[in-house]
């Protein structure tokens, strides 16, 4: 234990031994009065973050209607991009499964998608 770590247990101790010296000289009636009003405010107190429960709820349930709607996605009014048919899918539509790695084998553009990152989020699904 190092003086630092000493130095604040003294102090600890110090503190401790003050407060308990000032609760003993605060009256019964005084602690009594204390602690029912301790309690009137503790059960007057609305549940912590209650107030919130009701607007944070409706916020979700808009931006959720507002992405199913596709809403600021598409502002331009163009029509969506088409879909580049990846390696895998070319290589699919080979006939038998020998085939279809054979091909894949061969196929660079393959390994340039395995790198994508339209590899990994195929894998996460």
């Amino acid at each position: 234990m190092n003086n630092d770590d000493r130095d604040q247990d003294r102090l600890d101790q110090a503190l401790r031994a003050r407060y308990a010296e000032a609760v003993s000289q605060v009256s019964g009636a005084t602690m009594a009065q204390l602690h029912r009003r301790r309690h009137a405010a503790l059960a007057d107190a609305p549940a912590r973050g209650s107030r919130w429960r009701l607007p944070a709820a409706a916020f979700a349930s808009l931006m959720v209607v507002a992405g199913a709607l596709g809403i600021g996605l598409h502002l331009s009014g163009d029509a969506p991009p088409a879909a580049v048919e990846s390696p895998v899918a070319v290589a699919a539509d080979a006939t038998g499964i020998e085939g279809a790695l054979d091909e894949l084998d061969q196929n660079p553009d393959f390994y340039v998608w395995l790198a994508s990152g339209d590899a990994d989020l195929l894998a996460m699904e």
